[in-house]
């Protein structure tokens, strides 16, 4: 029991200092979303994505549920991304109705470039410290690695951190149990 105790403890000092943040996912909903990015970007004609929720009680940076942006606003992906603020007010509802936070978003780019774009830069999904975006390639219409996405870190008014290949592996952790 102290061990499961000092576990949670380790969870939210990840949770409450970014330097240590990490994403978990296990690999069953890693592979799931990424065929679903892919079908919903109409086989790689546009770019589409995802909000990742976490437990606000349990592991808080373990994924739990997707939430699919199109499915919060149904014309949102109008080449870029953008969801009116009732699709942000049903993505908040949900969190609260199921104690959940969101924790990251995934969106996808046409081509290898996992890089953000100046618009991505200037516009986080969810503005907040701590928060990551993940960029997946090719529309998501191919099967992804870790380190074969972009992770980056919103930090405020200290811009962005970024981590790709190897290092974007210990950030995005794919687990298979």
């Amino acid at each position: 029991m102290i061990i499961r105790g000092f576990r949670s403890f380790l969870d939210w000092c990840r949770w409450l200092w970014p330097s240590r943040a990490y994403i978990e996912i296990d690999l069953e909903l890693w592979l799931q979303m990424i065929e679903e990015l892919g079908r919903r970007s109409l086989g790689g004609r546009r770019e589409t994505g995802v909000f990742l929720l976490a437990s606000i009680l349990e592991s808080p940076r373990h994924v739990v549920k997707p939430v699919y942006f199109d499915d919060l606003d149904p014309e949102c992906l109008v080449g870029n991304i953008h969801i009116r603020s009732f699709g942000f007010s049903k993505l908040w509802e949900l969190c609260e109705e199921e104690n959940l936070c969101v924790i990251a978003d995934i969106h996808t780019h046409p081509g290898s470039s996992v890089d953000q774009s100046l618009t991505d830069r200037e516009n986080p999904m969810i503005a907040r410290e701590g928060h990551f975006a993940l960029i997946v390639p090719y529309f998501g219409t191919r099967s992804v690695q870790a380190r074969e996405v972009g992770v980056h870190e919103y930090r405020g008014d200290r811009g962005w951190a970024s981590w790709f290949g190897p290092k974007a592996e210990r950030v995005l952790r794919i687990r298979s149990y």
